[in-house]
């Protein structure tokens, strides 16, 4: 065998290698088991080259890297080995503060983080943390996963416990003793937010402003994207939509509109309804909520700017809060009353009040506007089905309750009112103020579909419209694992559209 190494890597005192009786070596943390083939390996090349790299000990003679050379130098029955010897005391003594701190349960999700994270950061000051990108073979280094065995818990689950450490240090000092950091995925869900978001968020739980988490979440989100934008439109109707077509499919992806919309459509009360049909009588089903970017899409490419929209079907208003988020003025109408309630509290809370009026009222007849003549700028609305097909409330004025005689009947005098009140269009001047209403189908035992598009259409023409534009878009049934067999048996095939029908007055 080669000589000992003597060499000195520094001319610091604790750099100087000095050699040490083997047996004297103590063994202080709980080290992964050797490979005995890595073990044999190394004693093959120290036999040959010599030992390159010194071990490191502590004052104490206690190992902190170099597990796999040690053992190495026992296989081969030597009995000092080359040492590196460093003063660790104060990295010993807070592991151990910190280990007892863990088996605290009074920490909360934040203070658990930091003390994980203080671990890992002694572990790699004494030199035996792995290292991101290094080989899983590195002798004697602690893994994330030894690291989780000694805590108790699983890998993913040490993951998670470790995350919270991500929210910026002035939330966490924020937060730490509030309730809002007793909740694990409440904390983790934080960090992964912007900065100034996690501040955003934070203030609105410190504040009182948002009495839960998953309100200030969202709050924080919106208010922090209003501030981005200046509160200013930035919307680039080709960049958002390309060259829009006749078919067009839109979903309720993540964004600050949907997210307001969401604070009504997710509302409890309102999120269910009933279906009744002819095949299979009547069934609770989620409301089939317009997604926000198909509402955005209607009021950015077809109504003006600062435009007066109504919708007088109004639901959960997902087209008033689309054309307040851009904009616009707002009137709405419905005969639901939690539906005006919760939309009002809502909008109350994002939009200015001098930009909104809603009535709690007939949005057939349009009493309100009786005297009223060529005021609006545009209407957007989607009645209900036709054949009682979704039944939204008990109120005998809602169309939901009415049979098909009475129901063309009230849509052949809503258009009549519309076109009263629609400002006229200017075609040399291209300006263009549109009535949008969406329509689908329904059937009636043998006597086949019930096309509202054709009977919107008719009403709009008696009342002096013209058919200005035609959209379809693309639905997901709520119901449709429902019907399938019913339509497999009849030979017809599920109606997974519905028709955007653009009128205006010239």
């Amino acid at each position: 065998m080669r000589s000992e190494y003597t060499m000195t890597t520094a001319t610091k005192p604790e750099n100087l290698v000095e050699s040490v009786a083997v047996n004297d070596i103590k063994i202080r943390f709980r080290l992964r088991i050797p490979k005995e083939e890595k073990v044999q390996e190394l004693a093959e090349s120290i036999k040959t080259l010599g030992l390159l790299n010194p071990i490191t000990i502590d004052n104490k003679n206690y190992l902190v890297c170099g597990y796999h050379r040690l053992q190495s130098y026992q296989l081969l029955g030597e009995t000092h080995i080359p040492c590196i010897r460093k003063d660790f005391s104060k990295q010993y003594a807070d592991l151990a503060e910190l280990d007892e701190n863990l088996k605290v349960s009074s920490l909360s999700k934040i203070e658990q983080a930091e003390h994980i994270v203080r671990r890992e950061e002694i572990y790699g000051e004494l030199g035996i943390r792995m290292k991101r990108g290094f080989n899983a073979d590195v002798d004697s280094l602690i893994t994330t996963s030894d690291l989780a065995r000694e805590v108790g818990i699983s890998n993913r689950m040490y993951r998670l416990r470790r995350q919270p450490n991500q929210i910026v240090q002035d939330v966490r000092d924020q937060l730490r003793h509030t309730k809002f950091a007793e909740v694990l995925v409440d904390m983790v869900k934080l960090s992964k937010q912007e900065p100034d978001t996690q501040r955003k968020i934070s203030e609105l739980l410190v504040t009182g402003k948002c009495s839960t988490f998953k309100r200030a979440f969202v709050e924080g989100n919106i208010q922090m994207m209003r501030k981005a934008k200046a509160y200013k439109i930035d919307f680039d109707m080709k960049a958002r939509w390309g060259t829009p077509h006749s078919i067009m499919r839109f979903t309720k992806a993540a964004s600050p509109l949907q997210s307001i919309c969401n604070l009504v459509s997710k509302d409890e009360d309102l999120e269910w309804i009933k279906r009744g049909g002819l095949h299979f009588g009547e069934t609770t089903i989620p409301v089939y909520g317009m997604a926000a970017d198909h509402a955005e899409f209607l009021v950015t490419y077809y109504t003006p700017e600062n435009g007066l929209i109504l919708d007088n079907f109004m639901g959960r208003s997902v087209n008033g809060i689309a054309s307040l988020f851009h904009g616009r003025r707002f009137i709405g109408y419905d005969v639901n009353k939690k539906n005006i309630d919760r939309t009002i509290e809502v909008m109350n809370e994002h939009f200015e009040q001098d930009k909104f009026q809603l009535f709690h009222s007939d949005g057939v007849t349009l009493e309100e506007f009786k005297g009223e003549s060529e005021i609006l700028d545009g209407v957007i609305n989607d009645p209900p089905y036709i054949l009682k097909n979704e039944k939204y409330s008990t109120d005998e004025r809602d169309l939901c309750n009415h049979d098909v005689e009475a129901y063309t009947e009230k849509i052949n005098y809503n258009f009549e009112q519309l076109y009263r009140l629609i400002k006229r269009s200017n075609f040399e001047k291209k300006v263009f103020y549109p009535v949008i209403t969406k329509v689908g189908t329904g059937r009636r035992g043998t006597e086949g579909i019930y096309d509202m598009d054709l009977e919107f259409q008719l009403a709009a023409k008696r009342a002096g419209f013209v058919l200005w534009d035609k959209l379809f878009n693309q639905l997901h049934s709520p119901w449709g694992a429902v019907n399938w067999e019913r339509n497999y048996m009849n030979k017809y095939v599920m109606k997974n559209y519905e028709t955007n029908l653009v009128f205006v007055k010239f």
